[in-house]
This record gives structure tokens, sequence and C-alpha cells, in this order.
């Protein structure tokens, strides 16, 4: 491995250019001048003894006092753990800034998003069913469904399992019997099949999601709509799910 590799190795690792020049240079110097360094490293001799300080300050290299000074690196395996286990702890603590800011974004928005209705499209139905994922996850007490979930619906599963992990109840009529549904039923919801040709989501008695059209046909744009605090639209399609599931069969 060249000494370019090297430096940019431990660039990688957290050192600036010129840091990992001058530390590369005294892996191979093991003991030198600062302007022996500055030649070797081609670090500029008004940067070098910056550089020089802010390795000691890392412990990567000793300062040894005379007239002049000279620069010793510590072994440089020991020099290079030090380096990683910095960069381990910088990702621990980016992780927890991290963490902090996922909790912040994902409450922007919300009390825009309690009142009042909205008509959306999308070109995908892979894309509805990521809104519909997280809005399921939202779900605080119980989410009551119309769905027609094929075999190869996969979409709702990691939403429904981190809503059951909130306790949220779930009651869902399926279109017709399915794979899918029945892969439901293993996280807790109360599955049946009927016939009822709807793609609607009810969720803590007031928020509704409606698919416009047959989300099941091949189409160009797909349309739905979210009212966020419609009771009235709720109450209706509550008493129309209680009649079906009435009527429905288990899956």
């Amino acid at each position: 491995m060249n000494g370019t590799k090297i430096s940019l190795l431990l660039e990688e690792l957290g050192l600036t250019e010129y840091e990992s020049k001058t530390l590369s240079t005294l892996f191979n110097l093991k003991e030198s001048e600062a302007p022996e360094v500055s030649r070797t490293a081609q670090v500029p001799k008004t940067r070098v003894y910056d550089v020089l300080d802010k390795l000691i300050e890392r412990g990567l290299i000793i300062e040894i006092s005379g007239r002049p000074k000279r620069y010793r690196v510590i072994e440089p395996s020991e020099a290079i753990d030090l380096l990683l286990s910095s960069k381990k702890q910088e990702i621990v603590q980016l992780e927890e800034r991290a963490s902090k800011l996922k909790d912040y974004v994902s409450g922007l928005g919300e009390e825009a998003e309690k009142s009042g209705e909205k008509v959306m499209r999308v070109k995908d139905r892979r894309d509805f069913n990521k809104i519909l994922a997280q809005e399921l996850e939202k779900a605080e007490n119980q989410v009551v469904a119309f769905t027609s979930l094929k075999d190869d619906a996969t979409h709702l599963e990691p939403a429904v399992k981190k809503a059951r992990e909130k306790n949220v109840a779930f009651k869902v009529v399926n279109h017709f019997p399915s794979e899918a549904a029945k892969r439901l039923t293993k996280h807790g919801v109360d599955m049946k099949h009927f016939s009822h040709g709807l793609d609607a989501y009810l969720i803590d008695d007031k928020k509704v999601i409606l698919a416009l059209n047959n989300f099941n046909e091949e189409k160009p744009e797909y349309h739905f709509m979210i009212w966020n605090d419609n009771k009235g639209l709720n109450s209706a399609l509550t008493h129309y799910f209680d009649k079906v599931w009435e009527r429905g069969k288990n899956i």
C-alpha cells in the first residue's frame, strides 16, 4: 500500500488532508523535525506546526522537547485503533442526533393534517401503498378497513405490525380470499371475506382514506381521497362495514 492510499484511508478515518499526509509521513520517518515533515509530506511550512499540534491533541504523535523540537509517531497500529475508535464514537453520536431528528421531523405538519380533505393522485400503486402505510402507522386506537388484497400484496404487513405493537385494533373485510389476508391475521388482525368492491380505511373513528378508482386494474393514474376529520362519512362507512362484517366469512 503506497503513501497516497494510506493518506486517503486516514482521511476516511477522520483526519484532514494535511493531517493524513503528516501522519503517513511519520509512519515512515518514525521521528523527525517539522521542516523535514513539511518537505516530505508536502505540507506548507505555514501549516505544518498547526497540523502537528492537532495530531498531538489527538494522541497520535508525541512532541519531544529540544532545540529544535522533534515529533515522534506512536505505534501505527495503536494510532489506527485510536482513529477507528473516534470514528465509531462519531457514528454513535450521529445515530443519537439522527434519532432526535426523526422524532422532530415526524411531528412536523401534524397540525396541518388534523383537519381538511384532499384528493391525491399517483402514477404507481406502490406510492399509494406507501402513503397508506404512513397513515396506518399513525393510528392510535383502531382501524376498520375494506380491502382487496391480492396474494402478492405485502405493503400492509410492516405498517400493521408496527400499529399492533401499540395495541391498535384491526378489523378488515377483504374482497376475496388471499394469502396476503391470511398473513395479516398472524399479526392479530380480525379478518373476514366478503365481496364488497371497496378500498377504504377508517382510522380512529375520524380519518377516512378512500380509493376513487379500482386499484386492482392497470391505470395511468390512481386517485384517492383522505378526509382527516370526517365523522359523518366515517359513521356511514362504519355502519355499512358492520353489516358486511355480519355477512362475511372467516378467513
